[in-house]
């Protein structure tokens, strides 16, 4: 199968560079447009039409698209001439009406949850899948560290997006020795040591720190996690994050990570695990070992890509 990959660059999680490798082991050929970087580079004449002659000349099978970064009128001109999918990461499906457009005249749409797959069909996307994030086989794994500036009991890596999580991180550092990373926090009276964290420094911070917090976006969607999820338990760290619905299918809890539904059980498994170093170590090991051993993106690339060709062998 030979695939043209469209997206930007994503420098904070690399995470377009790591579906594109795991592509090249995949399939026999894969090139990646860079759609930001294209833009700026033909700024001089229709940097969508050089867009277009590119996916043209290459002759795919499949047009993969990260998230939207495709122009809609490139996306029309070629729908009928290839296989075209969508693989968008974010948890706002039915309310982003650009993915409703893209979804609409897209072969498959690749999504990260399981809720929202028929508000989407009832909306006009004819084929939303579930596909999860992932980790790096090569570059998400453990990075050793002795510098004290990436240390702390308890960390947490991301933005002030939404009121629970400002409340969370307030409980945790009123109790703990709490260190923040990512957005921008001293509006709600919180220290954010660094504003953007990098992938060599989200794997130190994971290493130096006790405890990984997350806490998503959305709580109550069917196996949604952001990739908050993979990254920390590929790099190695140890995680407790908020429950969602069907994560028990995925992973399990006291085994490759913990989680909690209430702010006071979030305060109360930090002060037990705080206190229980050996079994918190043990949990991270194995839950390091069960993401590289089965969610890693070379299996999330592997999954898309059997799935369309075996719908391909049914036609």
């Amino acid at each position: 199968m030979k695939v043209v990959f469209l997206g930007k660059s994503k420098k904070k999680t690399r995470v377009t560079q790591y579906m594109f490798k795991a592509l090249q082991r995949r399939v026999q050929e894969v090139s990646f447009i860079n759609l930001p970087r294209t833009k700026k580079r033909y700024f001089w004449t229709d940097y969508r039409e050089i867009i277009y002659k590119k996916i043209r000349r290459a002759d795919p099978d499949l047009v993969l698209i990260f998230s939207t970064d495709i122009p809609y009128p490139v996306l029309q001109r070629i729908k009928n001439d290839c296989i075209t999918a969508i693989f968008f990461p974010d948890h706002d499906g039915p309310r982003s009406e650009r993915l409703l457009r893209y979804g609409r005249i897209t072969d498959y749409v690749f999504l990260n949850n399981k809720s929202q797959h028929a508000a989407l069909k009832s909306l006009g996307v004819k084929n939303p899948v579930f596909s999860m994030e992932a980790c790096d086989r090569d570059n998400n794994r453990p990075i050793t560290t002795r510098r004290r500036r990436w240390a702390s009991d308890v960390a947490f890596i991301g933005k002030p997006v939404q009121e629970n999580r400002i409340e969370l991180m307030r409980a945790v550092d009123q109790r703990f020795n709490l260190k923040i990373w990512g957005g921008r926090w001293d509006g709600f009276g919180l220290r954010c040591h660094k504003k953007n964290v990098y992938p060599r420094e989200y794997g130190k911070i994971c290493y130096a720190s006790k405890i990984m917090l997350g806490c998503d976006q959305s709580h109550d969607l069917d196996s949604y996690f952001s990739n908050r999820t993979w990254l920390t338990l590929g790099f190695g760290g140890f995680l407790l994050t908020n429950y969602v619905p069907g994560l028990e299918k995925i992973l399990t809890k006291g085994k490759h990570l913990e989680w909690y539904h209430r702010i006071e059980e979030c305060l109360e498994l930090i002060d037990y695990y705080l206190q229980h170093e050996s079994e918190r170590q043990h949990i991270a090991r194995a839950g390091c070992e069960h993401v590289h051993a089965h969610h890693t993106w070379d299996s999330v690339i592997d999954k898309i890509i059997s799935r369309i060709e075996n719908d391909l062998k049914r036609i």
